[in-house]
């Protein structure tokens, strides 16, 4: 076998993007996946890139998501360049609806601090929203647009970082699955798995709702899987104008070629990816809401993807405490958006043993 300068461990969009960083920066990269490259979380999501909608406080995951909204049109330029494909990246802007009085307060909370930061948040009276979004009729207090959030196929996101992964010369190895990483006099050496004994002097854990590898991993990486049940409607184009999301957890993003990708739950159901009645009920009845023009849309199709969360809702980023064995997985919601600063931040670390970013507040020594 030839010699592997890097191990990559789960093969989602966080694993692939820092394969393909380091590959273009001459590493020698193996990528293990378990199943297909980019088939659980990653294709499964709904590609909303919500730098500011979803974040309610200040602090390093709101540092960290703005520094990836800076770095994604770049990133999506150098994939498109690299593979000769789109992958549907949009500047659209989300449309938060506020449901209840609450939610209206507490999203006016967020938007003032996040004005006071530079960052652009418009309140819109439920008349403004319906000249926006005349599909929206639902019974609501008000909406908040945020005009700079994104929104990206992340289904043929996977596809071109696939190609860009193989261009950059990135071994991929698929239905592999690992049983355990090696480690000797404090040093990681290489991971046994399903296929035979793969060697590296650097492992890095990118296995997502896996990552504690059923609590063999010489760390706490204590990530649980949240389901999230999706479904996809076909209705006529611009239906919808922008991403929109409730106060209720619902949302609804459309492509655009017409199909409307609505969820989506969080649920802790284990590694169950089944779909259920109540969670379609509970999307639909959301959605409706909202919304009374999805009633006449058609169904197309639907799935469930296991998206690994922490207890502090924080990604687990850096190294720990055996030589060559880093992490980089636990982004829940955010990993779409967040895929090219980890990746990014993760090679510095690993090339130059400390990236840009402080990484501290994401480190999986924290939870020793």
């Amino acid at each position: 076998m030839s010699r592997t300068d890097v191990l990559i461990l789960g093969g989602g969009i966080i694993g692939c993007a820092l394969a393909e960083e380091l590959g273009r920066h001459g590493q020698r990269v193996a990528v293990l996946e378990r199943g297909r490259i980019g088939a659980e979380a990653s294709s499964a999501a709904a590609g909303i890139l919500v730098s500011q909608t979803d974040v309610s406080h200040p602090g390093p995951l709101f540092d960290l998501c703005q520094a990836a909204r800076r770095m994604y049109p770049r990133w999506i330029e150098h994939l498109e360049r690299r593979t000769v494909m789109s992958v549907g990246y949009h500047v659209d802007g989300v449309l938060y609806l506020a449901m209840r009085g609450q939610d209206e307060s507490s999203m006016k909370r967020q938007a003032k601090w996040q004005t006071r930061q530079g960052l652009r948040v418009d309140r819109w009276s439920p008349k403004e929203v319906r000249q926006h979004e005349p599909s929206v009729d639902g019974n609501i207090r008000c909406g908040f647009y945020f005009p700079t959030e994104a929104q990206v196929d992340n289904a043929v996101l996977m596809q071109a970082l696939t190609t860009a992964c193989r261009k950059a010369g990135v071994v991929l190895h698929e239905t592999t699955s690992v049983r355990r990483v090696l480690v000797k006099d404090g040093t990681a050496r290489g991971v046994d798995t399903d296929q035979g004994t793969f060697e590296a002097p650097v492992i890095v854990n990118c296995l997502g709702s896996w990552g504690a590898l059923d609590k063999t991993f010489p760390t706490p990486v204590p990530v649980q899987p949240a389901r999230g049940q999706m479904l996809v409607f076909l209705g006529p184009k611009r239906l919808f104008r922008h991403a929109i999301m409730s106060s209720e957890g619902a949302y609804v993003v459309q492509r655009r070629d017409g199909r409307l990708l609505l969820g989506s739950t969080v649920e802790f159901v284990g590694f169950t990816k089944a779909l259920t009645v109540d969670g379609m009920h509970t999307i639909l009845s959301r959605v409706r809401h909202m919304s009374s023009a999805v009633t006449a849309c058609t169904f197309v199709e639907s799935w469930s993807g296991l998206r690994p969360h922490t207890e502090d809702l924080l990604p687990i980023l850096g190294s720990t405490t055996v030589d060559g064995l880093y992490v980089a997985t636990g982004h829940f919601r955010h990993g779409i958006l967040l895929a090219p600063i980890t990746a990014h931040l993760m090679a510095e670390l690993i090339l130059r043993g400390r990236a840009s970013i402080d990484l501290t507040p994401f480190s999986p020594q924290r939870f020793r």
